[in-house]
């Protein structure tokens, strides 16, 4: 099991509607596994709050209703534009929302065992049980007992709650109680929200209540059942994830379309491939294996924000054109790139890495580069319809490269980085190195950047945790 200590309880804003829905969607603890645009994350949302939703109300109503339960700010043309609501209107709700977990989390008792359920989502750590019988074993697990199983009408044995005591409570021995009052007791001895709802008519702990004191004693006993044991499972998990749901090419008007109407601020750019993975892997792992609303690792480094973070771990996503052709194809044998692979602001990859280790999801790809110009008049074209300008940038070559018009991917690997020790041996691997960057501006204006680090993962095997290939590119 991984350590759960020092996490942090910042919140990570989403950058696009998507990756805002399907988090929201994770709030819910709704079993629906249908669509999860932004209509039904709200009315999701709505229902975990219990509001009565119109039917036929807009998302716009939708989200004030929500936002006058969780007692925060709705305003016109920041958080909704007429009917709809933005991405800065979809991350105040999941703010508020999470924030209102950790008020529950932390509270001593609730009213409900709805209340409970939503508790345990500030838990990042935590990996609820499914049935009583597994919340049982599990607690049998921690004290050292034996396991049994539980008796007619699932009915746990009182036996169980002083077997935890023992191991993790042993002041709390030496009288009789009953399993509502060892219940209340190790939920407070434990710092978890109690419930008389956790209580059944028979007298019998509910999975909610057992869930709760199991929950208790993980964060006791230091461990994260929510966690992959190693880096390396959690990598094929997400590799995996990735492998099945990434699109197969990547058009480039298709994908700055797609990032422009997902309230993406990085939609205009020639770079339009690396901002389309990232969103793609907020989008796609949030998903399959949500961040947690409420603590979780640090994703924010100063002004680097890394793009995922698992209950335990964070990944950086990173696009690297392997190889190029001219789009039109030509006939030509594509060729080979012969370019590093810019990761990250040195100084917040050695504050991560060191604090809680650094993975990276990088997938090599075939560009497909815009050779007749034709894709560059577009980019103009559309992002003027927007209220983009064009940058007035020029290399010092005097030429501007050819802008990429699509995008496949070949080649997608996990890398991890454990910690400084690690970090010092990929260096002198000679895979990874860091590189001072260009100030900023001019005159007056101008200002230093910090190093960032670079990268040829052809001597990165021990590091790679994980990897998965589409195909070459013949």
């Amino acid at each position: 099991m991984t350590s759960v200590s020092g996490l942090a309880t910042t919140f990570n804003p989403a950058q696009s509607i998507t990756e805002a829905s399907v988090r929201m969607f994770a709030l819910t603890s709704s079993p629906d596994v249908g669509t999860r645009g932004p209509r039904r994350s709200l009315l999701a949302l709505a229902d975990s709050l219990g509001i009565e939703v119109d039917s036929n109300a807009v998302n716009a109503v939708v989200g004030w209703q929500i936002a006058e339960v969780l007692d925060t700010e709705w305003r016109e043309d920041r958080d909704y534009v007429q009917y709809q609501v933005t991405l800065y209107g979809m991350n105040t709700l999941l703010w508020a929302a999470s924030a209102n977990l950790a008020m529950l989390a932390q509270a001593r008792t609730v009213t409900s065992n709805a209340a409970l359920e939503q508790a345990l989502l500030a838990m990042p750590w935590f990996m609820p049980a499914r049935t009583k019988q597994e919340a049982v074993d599990r607690l049998c697990d921690l004290a050292g007992a034996p396991r049994y199983r539980l008796g007619r009408g699932a009915k746990e044995y009182v036996r169980t709650f002083p077997d935890v005591a023992a191991r993790f409570a042993p002041h709390l021995l030496g009288a009789r109680r009953t399993k509502h009052e060892w219940g209340a007791l190790l939920a407070d001895e434990f710092s978890v929200p109690w419930s008389p709802t956790a209580i059944s008519t028979q007298g019998t702990v509910t999975k909610e209540g057992l869930n709760l004191i199991l929950a208790g004693v993980e964060r006791r006993a230091n461990v994260s059942s929510a966690a992959w044991a190693t880096a390396a499972h959690e990598g094929s998990a997400l590799v995996a994830a990735l492998a099945r749901d990434l699109p197969t090419r990547w058009d480039g008007r298709e994908s700055i379309d797609w990032m422009r109407e997902n309230g993406s601020t990085k939609w205009y750019g020639s770079e339009w491939a690396g901002w389309f993975f990232e969103e793609q892997v907020r989008a796609i792992l949030n998903e399959r294996y949500p961040s947690p609303p409420v603590g979780g690792p640090r994703v924010k480094y100063g002004a680097t924000t890394f793009d995922y973070a698992s209950p335990t771990r964070v990944w950086d996503a990173k696009a690297h054109t392997a190889w190029s052709q001219s789009s039109p194809w030509d006939g030509a044998r594509p060729t080979k790139a012969s370019s590093p692979l810019w990761l990250n602001d040195a100084r917040a990859m050695r504050g991560c890495i060191e604090e809680q280790g650094l993975g990276f999801l990088i997938v090599d790809g075939l560009a497909g580069l815009d050779v007749e110009g034709i894709f560059r008049q577009w980019i103009e074209t559309y992002g003027a319809r927007y209220g983009k300008q064009p940058s007035t940038y020029v290399a010092s070559t005097g030429t501007s490269r050819p802008r990429k018009v699509e995008w496949t991917p070949i080649r997608l690997r996990a890398l991890w980085i454990e910690n400084l020790y690690e970090l010092q041996a990929s260096v002198l691997a000679g895979w990874l190195w860091q590189k001072p960057q260009p100030d900023w501006g001019a005159g007056e204006q101008r200002r230093a950047r910090n190093d960032k680090y670079q990268a040829r993962l052809g001597a990165a095997g021990p590091w790679t945790v994980a990897s998965f290939e589409w195909g070459d590119i013949g």
